[in-house]
């Protein structure tokens, strides 16, 4: 496991070449941007000697302005008492400036998403709607072929084919860890699709180290702004051939567009193909992909630690109860085809596929919560 920016002005005001500090461009004395010069006494006729010869002294010095392109939005997280950072508001500017080059789609991402504020605004601590989870063929279950959907239980493979959340990955050696993830491992031609509406945030191409990947990871957010995120792991593209071994390194791309960091996606949109695992066949059969929902936790004003939440009780709620039943359904389907009637244990759970209600990540260590 595991853009656009709104540009602002940061004016220093350098006097004598000692001191410095932050102003916004429209200066509210009589010294303008223009007056690189010595200011007179001719802007104060009205004042007695006393006054000019005060003012005079206070003015001879060259005033500089100098004008930076910052994001307010990383430069306010990271100097929050900031004088110019006092009241900032991201969502409410892009409210009252919709047409604003950096705020194109702010609004639209969180259409459909929990992300809204009592207000209507973005909120970055509401986290967003799931319309599926990646695979949205799961079943009905043919019990003389072992096909479900998309799934297809082969004996010769030796797999979990559906990992829940809170399953035990390398259990007994000391990198065991609570899985924080809905893994699934279906033949290599499944399409993977969008799970929310939103915003891509980050994606990278994962080469093969001390296992097979030669795919992609992605992040899609409700909003550029959230702390709230979806993670979607091992994906290829659709312009890659399945039938093929060969690492393609192909761009993912949506609805024919390739992807970049803050485009704008609709759940349901397709994807790509899932990813790359090695299924004990070459990796020429099955592949692989992961999806997690969950929330960075900030130390500071840093994003550091992440909060996995169960993806069942994220889900949309008109999709909520027939997505339920199908996790329901698959994990009933695999224990019928391996005899073994107790291998998720569902009685146990706190929802359909999911151990723990979250699993909270740090430093490469989990730790679940029921």
């Amino acid at each position: 496991m595991k853009g656009k920016t709104l540009i602002f002005a940061l004016t220093f005001i350098i006097c004598g070449g000692t001191s410095s500090s932050p102003s916004t461009t429209q200066q509210e004395t009589t010294t303008t941007t223009q007056q690189e010069t010595t200011t007179t006494t001719q802007q104060e006729t009205t004042t007695t000697t006393q006054q000019e010869t005060t003012t005079t002294t206070q003015q001879e010095t060259t005033t500089t302005t100098h004008t930076v392109n910052v994001d307010p939005v990383k430069f306010c997280e990271e100097n929050p008492d900031h004088p110019q950072c006092q009241g900032f508001d991201a969502a409410k500017f892009c409210e009252e400036n919709p047409d604003h080059p950096q705020c194109q789609g702010f609004d639209q991402a969180n259409q459909g998403s929990g992300g809204m504020g009592s207000s209507g605004s973005p909120a970055s601590d509401d986290p967003p709607f799931l319309y599926n989870l990646l695979i949205t063929n799961w079943g009905p279950y043919e019990p003389s072929t072992g096909v479900s959907g998309d799934f297809e239980f082969k004996s010769e493979l030796q797999l979990v084919f559906f990992d829940e959340f809170g399953r035990v990955h390398s259990a007994g050696t000391p990198g065991a860890y609570d899985n924080p993830t809905f893994e699934y491992k279906v033949p290599r031609d499944t399409l993977v699709h969008i799970p929310i509406n939103g915003v891509i945030d980050f994606f990278q191409f994962q080469p093969t180290s001390s296992y097979i990947q030669d795919d992609w990871e992605l992040m899609i957010k409700p909003a550029r702004n959230s702390d709230w995120a979806v993670v979607i792991d091992h994906v290829v593209s659709l312009s890659c051939d399945r039938t093929s071994r060969a690492v393609c390194q192909n761009p993912l791309t949506v609805n024919g567009e390739e992807i970049y960091s803050g485009m704008q996606v609709q759940a349901g949109d397709v994807l790509g193909y899932v990813g790359n695992y090695e299924d004990g066949e070459g990796g020429s059969v099955f592949g692989r992909t992961e999806i997690s929902i969950g929330k960075y936790v900030r130390v500071g004003n840093q994003q550091q630690d992440f909060n996995n939440f169960c993806p069942t009780n994220y889900l949309h709620p008109s999709v909520k109860d027939s997505i339920q039943n199908s996790v329901n359904q698959i994990m009933a389907s695999y224990e019928s085809w391996s005899g073994n009637s107790n291998f998720y244990d569902e009685s146990n759970m706190v929802a359909p596929g999911c151990w723990y209600s979250e699993i909270y990540e740090s430093k490469g260590k989990t730790t679940p919560k029921k």
